[in-house]
């Protein structure tokens, strides 16, 4: 991958891991480096972090007006817990609460975005981006952000957030903690052994547990070597997250096979455009990518059930999600049965299931 220089208006980082206060410079890009042992579980392949920079971010979005929760569910208790020290904090800076707002306001990106922005930092206060505007998953956000890190380091000064972070760290810890790290290799090799194919990536897979966003929201996204997710509680089992993994392997198995401008891709597309569930899919081939992923999820989640209440489950899920919207979820989900009869990797059959496609019938 191509290095970049960025310019941003913070320092460079310590070895360790922190950032010195040094002017504006050119930098380069650097791997990130995470200096607190504590708060890192390893395994063979795999990582659990509690993440800083995702509980800044997050920080942050609470402490500016992000007050959404998933029907029927009440926030996380250290959220709740971490927004009221906030408050109580940000009582005698009402000007900068204020300005804030409006920063936030005026950006107009959504929570995944400024959590896969922040994948690019450097791993402890001060802030600043140390990795290029091409690993972003959303790339136009380099230039919204791009004074983010300076908001950041001002808003960890304002509120305290140090101490608020080692008020709620022990909870961070029991977190990473309870991830089974013999679950995810199975998980993983069965994975593998279903799409008849060799691992080719080298990744470390890095879980981080997300308690200041609302329930059942997650993300993957690739810096360096790493693909993390990033979980909101209730969006996963404390395992190898599939659904965020299959992405990095169906996503480029897709491009490869259209470029979006089939007319039966863009017709189940353009049928489920304007559903809530789809806004975060905004051509087809992205729309693709989600719906095949989550065929793939649920059929492995079928091939794992322990009995047929949890095979209908899933396959209701799958009914679910294609009525919602993501309108090619139950016709991928039908034609892997095609694949799991044929002897082919699935690499190779994704072209063919793409030409297998029934035209879209309302």
């Amino acid at each position: 991958m191509t290095k970049h220089i960025l310019l941003v208006a913070a320092p460079l980082c310590l070895l360790a891991g922190g950032c010195n206060n040094i002017a504006t410079t050119p930098i380069e890009v650097e791997s990130v480096s995470f200096a607190h042992p504590d708060e890192i579980v390893r395994g063979q392949g795999f990582m659990v972090l509690a993440d800083r920079r995702e509980f800044v971010v997050m920080a942050f979005r609470n402490a500016v007006g992000y007050d959404n929760e998933a029907e029927g569910q009440q926030m996380h208790p250290v959220r709740v817990k971490v927004r009221r020290m906030i408050a109580e904090n940000l009582a005698n800076h009402p000007e900068k609460l204020k300005a804030w707002r409006r920063y936030n306001r005026t950006r107009k990106l959504q929570s995944f975005q400024y959590q896969d922005y922040a994948l690019s930092l450097c791993a402890d206060y001060p802030f600043r981006r140390i990795r290029p505007d091409g690993e972003l998953g959303y790339r136009h956000t380099a230039a919204i952000l791009k004074d983010f890190p300076d908001v950041l380091n001002d808003f960890w000064v304002t509120v305290q957030l140090d101490k608020v972070w080692n008020e709620v760290k022990a909870d961070y810890i029991a977190e990473i903690n309870k991830y089974d790290f013999a679950k995810m290799q199975r998980q993983m090799a069965f994975l593998w052994e279903y799409l008849r194919m060799e691992r080719r990536d080298t990744l470390t897979l890095v879980n981080v547990p997300n308690l200041l966003e609302t329930h059942f929201h997650a993300i993957g996204a690739r810096y360096e070597n790493y693909y993390y997710t990033v979980e909101s509680p209730g969006a996963h089992a404390y395992g190898l997250n599939v659904h965020e993994y299959l992405h990095s392997i169906v996503n480029p198995l897709v491009q490869a096979a259209t470029d979006g401008s089939d007319e039966k891709l863009l017709a189940y597309y353009k049928a489920g455009e304007n559903k809530a569930i789809t806004r975060s899919y905004r051509n087809p081939v992205t729309f693709t990518f989600e719906c095949l992923v989550r065929a793939l999820d649920h059929r492995l989640r079928v091939l794992l059930a322990d009995g047929p209440a949890d095979k209908k489950r899933a396959e209701d899920r799958v009914n679910y999600l294609t009525e919602e919207g993501l309108t090619l979820t139950e016709p991928f989900y039908l034609l892997l049965a095609d694949y799991e009869k044929s002897d082919v990797s699935f690499d190779k059959f994704v072209p063919v299931m793409l030409q297998s496609l029934p035209e879209y019938d309302q």
